[in-house]
């Protein structure tokens, strides 16, 4: 796995109005980061910039000593560095759970991948790599995801309210997933409503006002 280090410094984002004035974090592999806000905050918006999805209006962003700049395309850093997890899962709804893991793979030309059949027993999807996603549970889709947001190694996972939708039982299947993943060395970035669930983490953070407010 690489070795990873993501430092915003001053970071700043505006639409009709500032929605990010000033964030500050660093991030490396014994990160363990949960970020809380009320919604509009900007915790989705910070997200997508951690995510090389969306740009930034001022500050600094880099990444495994690169320098984000706006209008670069940064797909393969991103493909190769980050995992993300999403609420609404974005998976392919013609492809199945299995095909829907694997594809990371179409686009991945290094060697090193996670282990295929590891993933499957983690988070208990044996029984369901044959059908179409459209058949599946709301925890069933997430897992399905978490294991295709993982299966190219990434230093990185960004998880936008993964648990948000979820039962108990799928709810503790994915945070014993991603704690798991941490101990191996993964940076997490998790944003999340449920306090238990941003408790969990090393560190709390509230975006507040456009930065973030170490929470003690």
């Amino acid at each position: 796995m690489k070795d990873l280090r993501l430092v915003l410094e001053h970071l700043k984002k505006s639409y009709t109005r500032p929605v990010l004035t000033d964030i500050n974090l660093e991030v490396t592999n014994d990160s363990y980061v949960t970020i809380v806000g009320r919604s509009g905050s900007g915790k989705s918006t910070m997200l997508n910039i951690l995510g090389l999805v969306e740009g930034y209006d001022g500050g600094e962003y880099r990444l495994n000593g690169t320098l984000i700049r706006n209008g670069v395309d940064y797909a393969r850093l991103r493909l190769e560095n980050i995992g993300f997890i999403f609420q609404s899962y974005n998976l392919i709804p013609t492809l199945s759970c299995k095909e829907n893991i694997l594809l990371p793979l179409l686009y991945n030309k290094r060697n090193k991948v996670q282990d295929f059949d590891e993933l499957v027993e983690l988070l208990d999807l044996g029984p369901l790599l044959s059908q179409r996603v459209t058949t599946l549970s709301g925890g069933e889709k997430q897992r399905v995801a978490i294991a295709r947001s993982l299966i190219l190694d990434p230093c990185l996972i960004l998880a936008d309210e993964p648990t948000g939708n979820l039962d108990p039982k799928n709810r503790d299947i994915i945070m014993n997933l991603l704690h798991h993943e941490h101990k191996k060395g993964r940076g997490v970035i998790l944003i999340t409503h449920d306090a238990e669930i941003a408790k969990s983490a090393n560190t709390v953070y509230l975006l507040q006002d456009g930065m973030l407010h170490l929470q003690i």
